[in-house]
């Protein structure tokens, strides 16, 4: 067993660097950094943000950063990490058997009534010729009306109802894609599942010049994901093909219609 603080402090103190530098670099807050050193853990939001935060820094300060997950997944966490969580596909419901026979039945009903009315109709039928015929006829929205002109006025024509369409566009209700670009400064970014951030889908660095796509698959059809931003610097999100207006780091909830900050 080792101590895990000691060891990322030795490491940035023999290279020389402040806590402000490893800040500016990292983009990891120095609170987070001394707690990280301190082996302050407690300071943290979790262990998720916890071995996001020491996976970053490791990597930093060049130190292997299995050898130390290990050590804090004995320690401190549940010993296990895991960067994406798949979800069983969902399966659609089937049909209750009862609304089945309901339908049946409402068919066969039809049919009993036509064939009612058909009967009458034929049974009353005369030699006379009908002063008024009228077909009505309905097809996927749209209602025609042909009505004869009444026998002896010398007029013949139909009548067409126009036929009536609408078309509604509505929003795709799950998430298609995220896509994140860094053109300037390194980002650190971290895509969670749900709202108490410990199922983790993505997370990682962006250095200048990065880019990350999240497609539906590795969002698993969900209707709504969390994203933690650091540094923003040089960032462009994308969310189902449309650019993001961020103004700062911290926490957001991204839907199909876009970012909305959730603060952090």
């Amino acid at each position: 067993m080792f101590e895990i603080g000691t060891t990322l402090r030795d490491a940035r103190v023999r290279q020389n660097i402040s806590l402000q530098q490893a800040e500016d670099d990292t983009k990891i807050r120095i609170k987070y950094i001394q707690a990280l050193e301190n082996e302050d853990f407690n300071q943290l939001p979790g262990d998720t943000y916890a071995k996001g935060f020491l996976r970053t820094y490791a990597g930093y300060l060049g130190l292997d950063f299995q050898i130390l997950l290990d050590e804090f997944n004995e320690r401190f966490g549940d010993g296990e990490y895991r960067e994406h969580v798949i979800q069983p596909p969902r399966t659609a419901k089937p049909k209750e058997p009862h609304k089945r026979k309901n339908y049946v039945f409402v068919a066969i009903l039809a049919v009993a009534i036509i064939a009612v009315l058909a009967y009458l109709g034929w049974g009353n039928s005369s030699s006379e010729k009908p002063a008024l015929v009228t077909s009505t006829t309905a097809s996927a929205g749209t209602d025609a009306q042909t009505q004869a002109a009444p026998a002896g006025s010398g007029q013949t024509g139909t009548e067409t109802a126009p036929a009536e369409t609408a078309t509604t566009e509505t929003q795709p209700g799950v998430l298609q894609s995220i896509v994140f670009k860094s053109s300037s400064s390194n980002n650190w970014v971290e895509v969670y599942k749900d709202s108490a951030m410990k199922q983790v889908i993505w997370g990682g660095t962006l250095a200048a010049g990065d880019s990350k796509s999240l497609g539906s698959a590795d969002l698993q059809s969900a209707d709504a994901v969390w994203l933690d931003l650091g540094s923003i610097k040089g960032l462009v999100i994308t969310v189902n093909g449309q650019d993001q207006q961020i103004s700062r780091g911290g926490l957001y909830e991204v839907t199909p219609s876009g970012l909305t900050s959730a603060g952090g």
